[in-house]
């Protein structure tokens, strides 16, 4: 019997749309492909903040000898505040506190950098709760059996009575071999019909 609801963040609860990021910007086309190619997917520096080797600052400093002087403080900014604002994915929130109200146990579980503490309160329905695991925090990242199971360990819960929602295939691999229930996040109305199916009504 499932009695917690266990979250991913990006794609689930907020978007990380990095072109999006990148377009805030009154800036080339060229400028926005070479930041993102700098600052998100062209090196292990991103990955290296998830997993908390280094911070999102850590990663701006790293970006700059690879960019022309004037794009190192928009760099900066997409390191360290590419969440300001918070972009929610729409009618989540709602979810959320509905489960909450059914008595489910809510958490999060999310591979994300240290800045994750400035900008939590601010996603919408992180008020509900029950408790969070961050990747950097624990130096571990999914969809590394271990991190699920801090989780598991570390708020006293038993797998079989948790599902994992994701909405990256290898990381409901990851909560499988747990030991948890997992769930595929394809959008809000995508998962309310699979809530359904798995006989979780809200």
């Amino acid at each position: 019997m499932i009695k917690n609801i266990v979250f991913d963040m990006g794609q689930v609860l907020v978007d990380f749309d990095i072109r999006a990021f990148a377009d805030r910007y009154d800036i080339s086309e060229e400028d926005k492909e070479l930041l993102l190619d700098v600052v998100f997917i062209g090196n292990a520096n991103w990955s290296l903040n998830d997993w908390g080797y280094i911070t999102e600052q850590d990663v701006a400093e790293r970006a700059k000898p690879l960019l022309p002087g004037r794009l190192h403080k928009i760099a900066e900014e997409l390191a360290t505040r590419w969440w300001d604002p918070i972009i929610p994915v729409e009618g989540m929130e709602d979810v959320v506190r509905r489960l909450k109200e059914k008595g489910y146990g809510i958490y999060l579980l999310s591979n994300a950098g240290y800045t994750h503490r400035d900008y939590w309160s601010s996603v919408p329905g992180s008020q509900y709760f029950d408790g969070i695991v961050v990747s950097a925090y624990e130096r571990l990242v999914k969809p590394q059996p271990e991190i699920y199971t801090r989780l598991l360990t570390r708020f006293g819960l038993k797998g079989k009575e948790c599902l994992f929602v994701d909405d990256r295939e290898l990381n409901l691999a990851g909560a499988e071999i747990a030991g948890m229930h997992s769930m595929i996040f394809k959008g809000r109305e995508d998962f309310l019909r699979r809530l359904e199916k798995a006989g979780i009504k809200i």
